[in-house]
């Protein structure tokens, strides 16, 4: 293993020590020195130098259980939990008081998938120093390993107490309450927070994230701008403003806030494709392209970048050219109904029929519960004349989703199509019933719903109520 690189002020003592293996020697140090040395060799990976240098620090200084403890350590990294822990309990007997051993012993326990017994030995260094906050940080690590989300916020909570500037505490409290769905405590307890720590960068980024949750994008957004006052160059909160103001249709802003993450850090293939998106929902579709086609360059893997590029063609009036880079993104990810939705869009403007049939049926097959499917599936059917399998179809989306005023509406249609003109009426009444708006909205979808007499003096009656 090569020198490690040292610290100006380890430098001298660590190439003292590594001159003294080098020449085979035995010099003398300070014991601080050696703890110092074995210290750095860790926290710089060097294991098996921090073992030699533990070594010959038990040779020096043979009562001190530091070095005993450092080992310890060493072997729990390695896998040794059985040995490490043996060691441990011999260091205990002659220090009971410290708080370093309960420490790793719970680490040991979480490393060994024994969250309850990590948990009890970070309790155990608590009744020692209560003021230990990266110690109510492991614990909360722990009931959060268990889906404890409850337990771990009681625990970040003294942490923060203790350090309210503590950012992985802060960051973990967000997530115990995003995960956990109690997003309004969440925003609750950020806001009381802020309201004592009003320049932490992070509660503010938290805050704003759990208003996105909400989809109250405007608050989400003035929460990360509140981030963005306090440190100009948090990378995260430009990304998630700018997610914030695409959700709000500010797409020009949503990109300038994508472009100042790459002023802070290498442009990733995820900004690239949601500038992408933005740059599509503008309708400038070159620069759309431009940036999908940046996003497959940096991640070849990522299929939304290459459905992207395909519908932007398709809106150029490209279709066929677009279907291969469709077609590439189901192959990357053929589990995506809204892909094959797509696809079978686009089959269907040129006329080939039978093949968006199947990309249709895919769809239903990944994504029953998506209404529009069914539609689109029972349209197509009735436009190949195949109307007795449209009504299979309707009927099945009808099963599916019962509760569906647009199915609804559709049946009513197919049916109408099929002669089956009283189940049509039944059909109607319960759509016109359920949602009466709707109608209005999707009219021109519905040709024979709209002459039939008898829907039409129904729909007459609920233009006016009075008639009912």
């Amino acid at each position: 293993m090569q020198d490690a690189h040292f610290d100006d002020d380890l430098s001298p003592v660590v190439n003292r020590f590594e001159q003294m293996l080098r020449n085979n020697e035995a010099y003398y140090f300070e014991k601080h020195d050696l703890e110092d040395i074995v210290d750095y060799y860790i926290s710089g990976n060097h294991h098996q130098k921090a073992m030699k240098a533990i070594g010959f620090a038990r040779g020096q200084y043979p009562d001190s259980t530091f070095f005993i403890l450092r080992k310890s350590q060493l072997l729990a990294a390695d896998g040794q939990y059985d040995k490490a822990l043996r060691m441990l309990s011999d260091i205990e007997i002659f220090e009971p008081g410290n708080p370093e051993v309960h420490i790793t012993r719970g680490s040991i326990f979480s490393m060994t998938g024994r969250p309850i017994d990590a948990i009890e030995a970070y309790k155990a260094a608590l009744r020692i120093d209560r003021r230990m906050e990266e110690v109510y940080l492991f614990i909360a690590f722990e009931f959060q390993n268990m889906n404890k989300y409850a337990q771990a916020a009681r625990y970040l909570r003294r942490c923060l107490e203790l350090n309210p500037d503590n950012e992985a505490a802060l960051y973990e409290m967000s997530l115990c309450f995003d995960i956990s769905n109690k997003v309004k405590g969440g925003i609750r307890f950020f806001n009381d927070f802020l309201d004592k720590h009003p320049y932490s960068k992070v509660a503010w980024y938290a805050l704003g994230q759990l208003y996105s949750k909400q989809q109250k994008f405007k608050l989400a957004t003035e929460a990360f701008d509140f981030a963005l006052v306090v440190d100009e160059d948090f990378s995260a909160a430009w990304f998630n403003k700018a997610n914030s103001l695409a959700a709000q249709e500010k797409y020009a802003e949503a990109i300038d806030c994508y472009k100042e993450t790459f002023r802070l850090e290498e442009p990733d293939a995820t900004s690239f494709l949601y500038i992408g998106e933005c740059y599509e929902n503008m309708e400038q579709y070159d620069e759309a392209f431009r940036y999908y086609q940046k996003a497959t360059e940096l991640d070849e893997y990522l299929p939304d970048a290459w459905v992207g590029l395909g519908v932007v063609l398709d809106f150029q009036g490209k279709t066929y050219e677009g279907l291969p880079y469709v077609r590439k993104g189901i192959t990357i990810d053929p589990m995506r109904g809204t892909f094959w939705f797509i696809l079978g869009d686009m089959q269907l403007k040129l006329e080939r029929k039978e093949d968006a049939e199947e990309s249709y049926k895919k769809v239903i097959e990944l994504e029953p519960d998506n209404p529009e499917i069914w539609i689109f599936l029972s349209n197509l059917l009735l436009d190949m004349l195949r109307k007795e399998e449209a009504l299979d179809v309707i009927l099945e989306g009808q099963k599916t989703l019962p509760d569906d005023a647009r199915i609804l509406y559709q049946l009513a249609e197919v049916q109408l199509h099929n002669a089956l003109t009283q189940e049509a009426l039944v059909s109607a009444v319960a759509a016109l019933h359920r949602n009466f708006p709707l109608y209005e909205k999707i009219a021109d979808e519905l040709p024979r719903f709209g002459m039939n007499a008898e829907i039409r003096r129904l729909i007459q009656s609920y233009n006016n109520p009075h008639e009912r």
